[in-house]
């Protein structure tokens, strides 16, 4: 199963079987380092955020129960958030301990959490930077690994040009072009994988 694959709408859907584990190894492989890093973000421990990243698949496992996916309806980013948000603050309130209480997707108030979700800088970076992992991990096949890694290293990870032509043994002119390379490829794939800006 590719990464194209579970762009597909049908993909939430398959979440709804509980058995279908491969689905739901795929849900984990794609939105695992999101959340991780997200709790992370907000001084969770590597544990503790590992726990959040478990306890969120858990909690979706009961709330997608029956879950209908309605693009016209709300984002599933603003409802994944809104997952994390409660498992991050369970300890909070009896309630909020209840797997799947607060997100139940037919009762869900999408308007409400689309708004938060948009106003939530820290979640719309790691958003951001999910999608982009995603796209770039499509895009493996099609660069030599130095001028993914001199991408990942001067874009990804913000170090200077200078710095990582050093390392990687380059000039810098190499690094700038790995960046223009990928970035336009970046972009055509980016509209493939993620049309809705959603999945």
């Amino acid at each position: 199963m590719g990464w194209v694959d579970t762009t597909r709408l049908t993909f939430l859907m398959r979440l709804r079987d509980r058995s279908d584990r491969i689905s739901w190894d795929v849900f984990h492989e794609r939105y695992g380092e999101l959340i991780y890093r997200y709790a992370r973000a907000y001084g969770a421990s590597p544990e503790d955020a590992e726990d959040v990243v478990q306890e969120v698949e858990l909690y979706l496992l009961k709330a997608l129960d029956g879950f209908e996916y309605d693009a016209q309806k709300g984002r599933f980013r603003a409802y994944l958030r809104t997952a994390v948000v409660h498992v991050m603050g369970r300890e909070a309130t009896l309630q909020a301990r209840r797997l799947g209480a607060l997100l139940d997707p037919r009762k869900f108030d999408y308007v409400t959490a689309q708004k938060q979700a948009d106003e939530d800088r820290q979640w719309d970076h790691e958003w951001r930077m999910h999608c982009l992992r995603n796209a770039l991990r499509g895009l493996a096949g099609e660069f030599e690994a130095p001028t993914i890694q001199a991408f990942q290293l001067y874009v990804i990870s913000g170090r200077p040009a200078a710095e990582v032509a050093a390392t990687l043994a380059v000039g810098e002119a190499t690094v700038y072009q790995a960046k223009s390379r990928i970035l336009k490829a970046l972009r055509a794939r980016l509209g493939q994988l993620d049309p809705l800006g959603d999945v």
